[in-house]
């Protein structure tokens, strides 16, 4: 199908999706149902509609740009805050609790595997990216899909399922803390819950300036360029493959680079202002952009799969965790925000705990869920080519 802007202007296609990213945005800050679904679902869902209603083309070298620069810049300056160190040090014993939902996660994503390796093409593909996604937020699918080379379409179904089960999921991890039978066996820390207004953690960096965003971007095409030329090296030896899946992929160097970056110089690499904000931006770009290739009847068709898939794996990190959490005596506000952590990522997990009045656990649900980042994306890799051995799919 012709679209109404031919695929070799450039500047016209960058316009609308340039445009379509600050009405998610804005929708996101103004509307409540644009609030309950969220930017990142709003640009995903507008890049299918954006050309099925055609308006932009589905395919057009003016997208290169968002696979070669934009989306390997964004990641660095989301996880410029990622001090091992000071996860290790501030987040107590949150982090066990955490650990023990990413373990639910693979869980989860195994079994969902078995139960489904006859019915959903790509299996191994979209086990690596619930297994990131729902053990660190929706960054880690982006490196997944990069490493593993799921097709658009696919990648749109597994996207959308994981928000539409993310959304119910985080209802009931809000919800468990305040049901009788679960305060009855297990400790509390809170006797009443408080409801109040919290700003997202984006919401709340302070000082954003042009310097500190020159340097920011700066220091994310220094780490791309490095991560490139290694992972480059490493393709072009005889080294193993699990070892080139793991050292040859740009987005996997590129995140172990920035995290030693960030915990051996916190004070330089940490604390630059907005460069996660802006981070996050550049992402939304990515979901409009990929979206746009996407066959939307392709993903309607396959959807409910994917959604009983997401499912399984939810259940799978809601039992370990209420196990685990059980048997170490953690209290249930600290079992929730810990999955919430592993699967909405430090901005949902904080934004929930001081929304609830769980203050003291706002800090821990951002280092955990910051942890999350990077583990996710070695958990998706391990449990891609675990399924990949297993069914062959």
């Amino acid at each position: 199908m012709n679209s109404l802007i031919s695929a070799d202007n450039t500047l016209a296609i960058w316009t609308v999706i340039i445009a379509y990213v600050f009405f998610a945005m804005y929708a996101e800050r103004h509307f409540k149902w644009a609030k309950a679904v969220g930017a990142a679902l709003i640009c995903l869902v507008g890049g299918m509609l954006l050309s099925s209603i055609g308006l932009v083309p589905s395919v057009s070298p003016a997208y290169d740009p968002v696979w070669t620069y934009v989306t390997p810049i964004a990641i660095p300056m989301i996880l410029f805050d990622a001090d091992l160190r000071r996860i290790g040090r501030e987040s107590g014993k949150m982090l066990f609790m955490f650990l023990f939902a990413c373990v639910g996660t693979m869980s989860g994503a195994i079994i969902a595997s078995t139960v489904f390796h006859n019915s959903i093409p790509e299996l191994h593909k979209v086990a690596a990216i619930f297994t990131g996604s729902q053990t660190g937020g929706s960054m880690n699918v982006v490196v997944m899909a990069e490493v593993f080379g799921i097709s658009s379409s696919m990648f749109n179904a597994v996207y959308i399922a994981d928000i539409l089960t993310f959304t119910f999921t985080l209802f009931t991890l809000t919800m468990i803390p305040s049901i009788p039978f679960f305060r009855r066996h297990y400790p509390v820390r809170y006797e009443t819950t408080v409801v109040r207004e919290y700003k997202e953690e984006n919401e709340l960096s302070a000082g954003m300036n042009v310097f500190g965003l020159a340097k920011g971007i700066a220091l994310s095409f220094i780490i791309v360029s490095v991560s490139v030329a290694f992972a480059n090296f490493v393709n072009s030896t005889d080294a193993p493959e699990l070892i080139k899946q793991l050292f040859g992929q740009k987005y996997l160097v590129l995140t172990l680079i920035t995290v030693i970056l960030a915990t051996v110089f916190p004070k330089y690499v940490g604390n630059i202002k907005g460069a996660q904000e802006f981070g996050i931006f550049l992402m939304f770009i990515f979901f409009v952009a990929i979206s746009i290739e996407a066959d939307l009847k392709e993903v309607i068709k396959i959807g409910p799969s994917l959604i009983m898939y997401s499912f399984i794996v939810f259940l799978g990190i809601l039992l370990v965790s209420l196990v685990f959490g059980k048997i170490f005596k953690f209290s249930l506000e600290e079992i929730s925000v810990s999955a919430n952590a592993a699967l909405g990522g430090p901005t949902t997990a904080a934004a929930v705990a001081g929304a609830k009045g769980w203050i003291d656990l706002v800090t821990p649900a951002v280092l955990v869920g910051t942890l999350g980042y990077i583990l996710g994306n070695y958990s998706g890799v391990f449990i891609g080519n675990l399924v990949f051995k297993m069914f062959g799919v």
